[in-house]
């Protein structure tokens, strides 16, 4: 007890904090820096640098596998914004009752394992599933088929195994939002369109911004759906990493590939976040 007598109430901040630090400093910084390491440096009889690894990866199938999973974790986090933006509205401005129970209904399927969620697209795009049998009622296809092994399987996978990373970010900024704001919009003059664009999509950026890196980041890395849902017939970072590491057991090469995989991901980043800055300077100067 004596040695919580020694804190105050300014260090409590510290003290929940670190706990956190050390595991991710621990679990994620270290292990990054020994990745890091390993790509460029090797251990025989004497320790030497080595940029082999990173002149192998630096030819047009690797930068082919970077864009494919950019293109992929971006059209993801936007696809996954359009569908969540309306849903965390719905439930953070016009839900008044049972808005647990919608909450709920969103939580429910991370319960389930992710793989689970994904076999279960499976068999929904799969021939004389769920989605082909509708099609075909509705005269769209004439025979029966199946819609994976394509980009669109994958896309519909990444979307709904994702979304929940975005809509609770919007819903959690929007739910805290002072609703007198919206009174005070209407009382001025505005209307339902331009009180949305001037008070209420700018309050909720954060959470976008929020949501888009929580999708974006572990979708860039995923191979799971891309291999199940897409028939491993487009190559991404993600299934190379795991070809790498786990199938050839060329570590080097693997490390190499995720340093160049990251590396690009953060410009990607920067890059976004710099044009959205200049989007928000030329909305402000309207």
């Amino acid at each position: 007890m004596k040695f919580f007598k020694n804190f105050s109430v300014a260090d409590l901040p510290f003290i929940f904090i670190t706990p956190a630090l050390i595991w991710q400093i621990l679990f994620l910084y270290l292990p990054l820096s020994v990745l890091i390491l390993n790509s460029f440096v090797e251990f025989d009889n004497i320790i030497r640098l080595s940029f082999l690894a990173y002149k192998e990866i630096f030819n047009q199938l690797y930068f082919s596998v970077i864009f494919n999973s950019l293109f992929l974790a971006f059209s993801t986090a936007f696809i996954t914004f359009l569908f969540a933006y309306p849903v965390a509205y719905f439930i953070s401005l016009k839900v008044k009752k049972y808005k647990s129970l919608f909450l709920f209904s969103l939580i429910l399927p991370a319960w389930t394992s992710f793989i689970v969620q994904v076999y279960a697209w499976f068999f929904l795009l799969k021939k004389d599933g769920l989605f082909s049998i509708i099609f075909k009622f509705f005269g769209l296809f004439k025979d029966s088929t199946h819609l994976l092994n394509n980009y669109f399987a994958v896309q519909v996978g990444m979307a709904y195994c994702f979304l929940p990373f975005m809509i609770f970010p919007i819903y959690t900024v929007l739910e805290k939002m002072d609703k007198r704001l919206i009174e005070a919009s209407h009382d001025l003059g505005a209307n339902k369109f331009q009180t949305f664009m001037r008070v209420i999509f700018p309050i909720s950026m954060p959470g976008v911004l929020t949501g888009f890196l929580l999708v974006l980041i572990p979708a860039f890395g995923e191979f799971a759906i891309p291999d199940l849902l897409g028939g491993g017939r487009k190559i991404y970072w993600g299934s190379i990493i795991v070809e790498k590491f786990l199938i050839s057991r060329d570590w080097k090469s693997g490390a190499a590939i995720t340093v160049f995989g990251v590396i690009a991901l953060t410009c990607a980043l920067i890059f976004s976040l710099i044009l959205l800055r200049i989007v928000k300077k030329i909305m402000k100067n309207k």
